[in-house]
C-alpha cells in the first residue's frame, strides 16, 4: 500500500523587508507626482529660492532685500503665468504617474509575479491604480504606494497561511512515515523472533530424535518380534 509523503517544497513567503524597495520606489513616484500637482506653488517658490541664492552670491543679501525682491518677482511671475505653470504641472504629474505605474508593474512582474496570481481583484487594483495616477488633482494622492502596500499585505497574509498549511501537512506526513517505519521494524523483529523460535524448536526436536534412536530395544519387544 503506497504511503503518504509530502515532497512539495515549502511555499515562498513574501515579507515586508523584501517588499520595502518597491514601496520606497512607490513613495518616490508619489512624491514626484504630488510635487508636479502642486507645481503652481512649488514652481514660483523654487524660482524665488534660486533667484535669492544666485543674486546673493553676486551682490550679497543686502539685509534681506534680495530675498524679498526675488520672492515678490516670483509671485508676480507665477500669478501672470499661473495657467501655463498649472498645465505644465498637470502634464508632468500624469507623465510621472504613468512612468511610475509602468516601472513598478514591470518590477513586480519580473521579481514577484506571484503577486498577480492571488485573485482577480489584484488585476482590478492594478487598473485602478493606473486610472488614479492619470486623473488630475486625484492623482496627488499616494495611490501607487497605497495600491502596492495593499497588494503586498494580501500576498503576505496568504503566503503565511499557505506556509502554515504546508507545515501541518509536512508534520502529518513525517508522523505517518515514522509510524510506517516503526511498523516495519516491529514486523522484522517479530519475524526474527519467530525464526529464532523455529530454530530452537528444531534443535530440541532433533535432540529428542537422537535420544530415541540411541535407546536399546527392550527384551520383551525383541521376543515378541
Amino acid at each position: 500500500m503506497p504511503h503518504k509523503t509530502n515532497n512539495k517544497p515549502p511555499p515562498e513567503v513574501m515579507t515586508w523587508a523584501r517588499a520595502s524597495p518597491v514601496l520606497i520606489l512607490c513613495v518616490i513616484f508619489d512624491a514626484l507626482r504630488f510635487f508636479f500637482n502642486m507645481f503652481w506653488f512649488f514652481g514660483p517658490a523654487l524660482a524665488a529660492l534660486y533667484c535669492t541664492v544666485k543674486v546673493s552670491d553676486a551682490i550679497g543679501s543686502l539685509g534681506g532685500i534680495v530675498a524679498g525682491a526675488c520672492t515678490a518677482g516670483a509671485a508676480t511671475a507665477g500669478g501672470l503665468a499661473f495657467g501655463a505653470i498649472e498645465m505644465f504641472g498637470v502634464i508632468m504629474a500624469m507623465a510621472v504617474g504613468l512612468i511610475g505605474w509602468l516601472t513598478v508593474f514591470l518590477i513586480q512582474l519580473i521579481n514577484n509575479a506571484g503577486i498577480f496570481k492571488e485573485n482577480f481583484a489584484m488585476i482590478i487594483r492594478i487598473l485602478l491604480g493606473l486610472l488614479l495616477s492619470e486623473i488630475p488633482i486625484i492623482n496627488a494622492l499616494p495611490s501607487l504606494t497605497i495600491l502596492n502596500a495593499t497588494m503586498f499585505h494580501i500576498q503576505i497574509k496568504k503566503g503565511k497561511e499557505e506556509l502554515k498549511k504546508w507545515k501541518k501537512e509536512n508534520a502529518e506526513a513525517q508522523a505517518e512515515e515514522r509510524n510506517r517505519q516503526n511498523a516495519q521494524l516491529m514486523q522484522a523483529q517479530a519475524m526474527q523472533q519467530q525464526a529464532a523460535n523455529d530454530a530452537t524448536y528444531n534443535q530440541i526436536q532433533a535432540a529428542n530424535d537422537e535420544k530415541y534412536n540411541g535407546e536399546e530395544i527392550p527384551e520383551e519387544v525383541r521376543k515378541a518380534a
